[in-house]
């Protein structure tokens, strides 16, 4: 049986790859990230919290973490507009200099692959 958080996340996932996204889902279910054909960037989403969306860069750093949390929610993404502009944002100013690189999928599953346990949708 699917939680409400759970249900909520996976509408959201089938809606966002209707709109020719790749979206993969952790196996909590509950969160997850969207990318594109090229792979080149992770916008990583969660319904855990109320429903959030994060950029996500590299290396981890003590100044900057490793990505930063976007003042949209998944509900904002309502045309694939929404979602490349989302997925292709820049880090905003105020997360320092402590980060080099946006995230490709293939860093992302490296580094949280094997606790999330990603599910491509």
């Amino acid at each position: 049986m699917l939680t409400s958080r759970q249900k909520e996340a996976l509408a959201f996932a089938e809606r966002i790859k209707s709109m020719g996204f790749v979206v993969y889902l952790a196996e909590r279910g509950d969160y997850g990230f969207i990318t594109d054909d090229t792979e080149s960037r992770v916008l990583s989403f969660s319904f855990d919290d109320g429903g959030s969306l994060g950029g996500n860069y590299g290396p981890p750093s003590i100044e900057s973490g490793t990505g930063w949390r976007m003042d949209k929610s998944p509900c904002d993404l309502k045309t694939a507009t929404d979602v490349r502009e989302a997925l292709y944002a820049n880090p905003p100013k105020f997360v320092g200099r402590g980060w080099r690189y946006l995230t490709t999928v293939k860093q992302h599953l490296d580094a949280y692959g094997n606790s999330s346990r990603y599910v491509r949708i």
